[in-house]
């Protein structure tokens, strides 16, 4: 089951170049959730959630979960920020 959360724009950015560091498109991402890629871009971005799309985000990013992989991107985005 997928949590609701709140996006923030540092959380997307940050998980974005993760993506970017691992040269996955989010291309890549729609294919693996056989999602299309404007959904993956809205999960990322907060704006709808897809269980399919927050696996396949966490599995390419080498996390256990969607909620492992967006802790991360929180604390990350709040140190880069500082």
């Amino acid at each position: 089951m997928t949590e609701k959360r709140t996006s923030g724009n540092k959380e997307s950015c940050w998980i974005r170049y993760r993506l970017d560091l691992r040269g996955i498109k989010l291309e890549d991402v729609a294919k693996k959730a056989n999602r299309t890629i404007s959904l993956v871009s809205k999960v990322i971005n907060g704006e709808r959630q897809s269980e399919k799309v927050e696996v396949a985000l966490a599995e390419l990013l080498g996390y256990s979960s969607w909620k492992n992989l967006w802790a991360d991107a929180f604390i990350n985005a709040e140190r880069r920020a500082v």
